[in-house]
């Protein structure tokens, strides 16, 4: 009996010590998340993680949709392109200040990508390339 309760309480307790392990998402992906945007799509640069896994994780969305599909962000959400003319018609309706506000925090979180890669650029030393003393040196 004694076996039964303390292998019950393992048990139960699982669940508890998994939720803590839980990442909460940024406040700023508020937005993203209310619309129903991570149904698909992930934000992981703020901690979003997508419902189902259906589309690509949108942290570089900025610079991704004008390479994918030669158009603006912002004129990707004015006219939308492929599946997501139809998503954004039916399943998930963005107002224009909707739309406005994402490719605001998509741009922001460009910038700030760019920012710390430029910031590790900077503190990284640079690789020696003088002759090591052991190799003999070349007379020219």
């Amino acid at each position: 009996m004694r076996m039964s309760l303390i292998v019950a309480a393992a048990l139960m307790a699982q669940p508890l010590a998994a939720q803590t392990n839980v990442v909460q998402p940024n406040p700023r992906a508020r937005l993203f998340v209310a619309r129903g945007c991570s149904e698909c799509h992930a934000l992981e640069l703020l901690n979003v993680k997508a419902k189902t896994d259906v589309g690509p994780d949108l942290s570089s969305a900025y610079v991704d949709v004008p390479t994918r599909y030669g158009v603006t962000l912002e004129r990707f959400f004015d006219e939308p392109v492929g599946i997501m003319r139809v998503i954004l018609a039916g399943h998930v309706q963005l107002h224009r200040t909707d739309g406005d506000s994402l490719v605001r925090l998509f741009r922001d979180l460009y910038n700030e990508h760019v920012a710390r890669l430029d910031s590790l650029v900077r503190q990284a030393r640079p690789v020696e390339t003088s002759p090591k003393a052991s190799e003999p040196r070349r007379r020219t």
